[in-house]
């Protein structure tokens, strides 16, 4: 069986493209017999391997449907990796899934659904989520939600599959990659990673911080990020404020901001070295979240916002949910982590199984059952 996946890839700073990698990393531990072919966008660096090619040769700025199609022969399923700031909302997309020859399976992955009441584009974002679902033989998603929207659209049910997103496991020592990163080797660290935007609410934090160290001594909040190479005005002047509110809390020897971007490669041992990762975010697209994933693959415990992104957080320890903005609730739950060794072996002990369920060659398996039916 040949696959080609339509998508980003890496070195592009994408997390299609990163998710694309993971999970083909996964179908061929699970399967080494099948043939990859990787229909890129530019930008993805070229590969020629035995059972494995990837083909930088399309443009998310040029008409792509021809380079994407022309690449297609010879495939038995072509599997595209949608996500709405790559393909936009014209008629390029529905015309490669119309275009593609008969007897090829057309599988696509939608990664984020968003509702139209939540879009400054009205119904235009669901709307075109349903098309290319039905355009498509089969549809993945990855949380309950995202197919309950495509269920009301008229999506038939029998095409959609829920497949979680894949979890990379991960077990560097804690000690040494506190070393690797220069942190404190015996200090409590809360750990926020990933550009600053906005929305993920790091002022929310900064106010639990205050709460924490009222109970906690050698509490550290580890920002490791800055802002994304096109951030818009709304995150720069936002990373000012978080600056200002450092200062006004008087947070400064508590807080590690180094403002620079770390690599994929780094994340293991940022997640490794802290004590809990936070997501106290605000948003309402319906999607998961690669972060948590990979979180919750360096078996650390995580708070998360109750919003549909962080859904999946119920299936560990719902306790560990808390309502947007609710900063005290971000301390308490982070105290009881710190303080009440039961409740952090349970949910450590939670965090192992659903690490296991979810990784990527679980995940991979899903998806080769999903290949092979005919």
């Amino acid at each position: 069986m040949k696959i080609g996946y339509v998508s980003t890839y890496l070195p592009q700073q994408c997390g299609i493209a990163t998710y694309t990698d993971y999970l083909i990393h996964g179908i061929r531990k699970v399967d080494p017999t099948l043939e990859i072919k990787i229909i890129a966008e530019q930008g993805a660096s070229p590969v020629k391997m035995d059972k494995f090619e990837v083909i930088p040769c399309w443009d998310r700025s040029e008409n792509y449907v021809k380079p994407i199609v022309s690449n297609t022969g010879a495939v038995d399923v072509v599997h595209i990796q949608h996500e709405y700031s790559i393909y936009k909302f014209d008629e390029r997309l529905p015309s490669v899934l119309q275009t593609l020859r008969a007897d090829t399976k057309k599988i696509i992955t939608i990664h984020c659904v968003r509702p139209a009441q939540f879009s400054e584009r009205g119904a235009t974002d669901e709307d075109f989520a349903a098309r290319i679902a039905r355009l498509a033989d089969e549809v993945v998603v990855h949380v309950p939600a995202q197919e309950a929207i495509l269920t009301r659209l008229a999506v038939p049910p029998k095409r959609i599959h829920v497949i979680p997103h894949g979890t990379e496991l991960s077990d560097q020592d804690k000690g040494n990659s506190r070393k690797r990163l220069g942190l404190p080797l015996d200090a409590k660290i809360l750990l926020m990673f990933g550009f600053i935007k906005r929305h993920k609410n790091v002022h929310i934090v900064l106010d639990a911080l205050v709460e924490i160290l009222r109970k906690l001594a050698d509490v550290h909040l580890f920002i490791a990020g800055g802002l994304a190479p096109n951030a818009s005005k709304t995150d720069r002047d936002y990373l000012e404020f978080v600056d200002k509110r450092i200062e006004e809390l008087n947070l400064q020897e508590n807080v590690i901001y180094p403002k620079e971007f770390f690599p994929n490669e780094d994340v293991p041992y940022l997640l490794r070295a802290s004590d809990i990762v936070l997501f106290p975010y605000y948003e309402e697209d319906r999607s998961a979240s690669g972060s948590f994933h990979l979180a919750i693959g360096a078996k650390r415990p995580t708070i998360a916002s109750r919003i549909p992104k962080f859904e999946e957080l119920r299936n560990i320890c719902d306790d560990l949910l808390v309502l947007p903005f609710n900063s005290s609730g971000i301390a308490g739950i982070a105290v009881r982590i710190f303080e009440d060794r039961e409740f952090r072996r349970y949910v450590v002990n939670r965090i192992e199984e659903y690490r296991n369920l979810t990784s990527w060659q679980a995940v991979a398996r899903q998806h080769l059952e999903l290949y092979k039916e005919k």
